[in-house]
């Protein structure tokens, strides 16, 4: 009985699970480059392409569409897609989602200023109430960031559908300072036309000021997967550390 439950269940991991019969995969997400973009009228980047190839290792074909964030998390809440990428944990969307046990990727969550601003972290956040922060809509950030966000007791807090347009309303003066991953910070600072009017927002010694380092994840809609498809995806991301080509596939964004 011992040796047959091996069998039985690589033999579950075969199975696919609700709406995959066909093997292709609704995948949803946003456009952030370097992360996630379209590029010559194809979905690449940094986290499209470590999701594709997990999901090709696992047996499936991705179809993945772009869409504003609040939108994507609808989606694959309520059926009209079954995966999302890239989320972190909260008690709340577990409810909803299943999740990996291992990450796609970790964020770390810095802030971004206009080059000019004085804009400091100090301890304990004092002198930021005068300043409008910029979030994204529907963004999670998580307790830590959230601690800051309220710690802070910025001005205003403002919402965008996206983290470019959110670089564009802290370029035009309409908010302070910006939360994002800190991949996209470093993908709008190397723009060669506006890159140099924007900053990191660093703390008292000059360090970049990371908010918080969170785990980025895969997520499946409960309504349309299973148990197996998770496996199965998780099963590929853990062959791809081991043999390399994840960290080949970092190297190319490096």
């Amino acid at each position: 009985m011992i040796k047959v439950l091996p069998f039985i269940l690589a033999v579950l991991l075969l199975i696919p699970g609700p709406g995959m019969a066909d093997n292709s995969i609704r995948v949803v997400s946003l456009n952030a480059p370097p992360m996630i973009m379209v590029k010559n009228d194809k979905i690449t980047g940094l986290a499209a392409d470590l999701a594709k190839e997990a999901f090709h290792r696992a047996g499936y074909s991705p179809q993945l569409q772009l869409v504003p964030w609040k939108r994507a998390l609808y989606m694959v809440t309520n059926g009209q897609a079954d995966a999302l990428f890239y989320a972190i944990y909260t008690e709340e969307r577990a409810k909803v989602l299943r999740y990996p046990s291992i990450p796609l990727f970790t964020i770390d969550l810095v802030a971004l200023k206009r080059a000019k601003s004085a804009i400091v972290i100090k301890p304990n956040f004092r002198g930021l109430q005068q300043w409008v922060l910029g979030v994204g809509r529907g963004f999670t950030y998580g307790p830590k960031a959230q601690r800051f966000i309220d710690g802070a007791a910025f001005n205003r807090i403002e919402t965008t559908n996206n983290n470019e347009l959110g670089f564009r309303k802290l370029l035009g003066n309409r908010i302070d300072l910006h939360i994002m991953d800190k991949a996209l910070a470093h993908h709008f600072l190397a723009d060669p036309k506006d890159g140099h009017k924007a900053d990191y927002v660093r703390d008292e010694q000059g360090e970049i000021y990371i908010i918080d380092s969170l785990k980025g994840y895969m997520v499946f809609s409960r309504q349309t997967t299973s148990k197996t498809d998770v496996a199965l995806f998780t099963k590929a991301l853990e062959s791809m550390h081991e043999d390399g080509t994840y960290q080949k596939i970092l190297d190319t964004y490096q």
